[in-house]
């Protein structure tokens, strides 16, 4: 029996704006969509629909936790995606110390 569009599980995109600073991981269930939501991202929220890429992740999916957007403040996530896909902060900060994935980022051998 096929599933319905409302029972299949959003997949995850990596989406970012050439020329921007950072990226996000948003879950949708196509390319398209996941553009029309990288809308909304803090990443991309300035850019126009056609500047905003979106490469699919399947490694990321298992980081779903119901939210169109992944949460870089929630511990586990933001240790997979350090520690997992090489991801860190655009720059170092005061909050390295506390950070629950600085002993996998490239600031904490500062």
């Amino acid at each position: 029996m096929n599933k319905t569009p409302d029972e299949i599980k959003p997949k995850a995109y990596h989406v970012w704006v050439e020329r921007g600073e950072g990226s996000t991981v948003v879950f949708a269930k196509s390319r398209n969509e996941a553009k029309v939501i990288a809308l909304g991202c803090d990443c991309c929220e300035d850019a126009q629909y056609i500047d905003i890429f979106a490469k699919r992740m399947k490694d990321f999916d298992r980081l779903y936790k119901g939210e169109s957007e992944i949460d870089w403040y929630d511990p586990e996530t933001r240790i997979a995606l350090v520690r997992d896909h090489g991801w860190s902060c655009l720059e170092p900060s005061w909050e390295c110390d506390n950070c629950t994935a600085k002993n996998y980022c490239i600031w904490g051998e500062r």
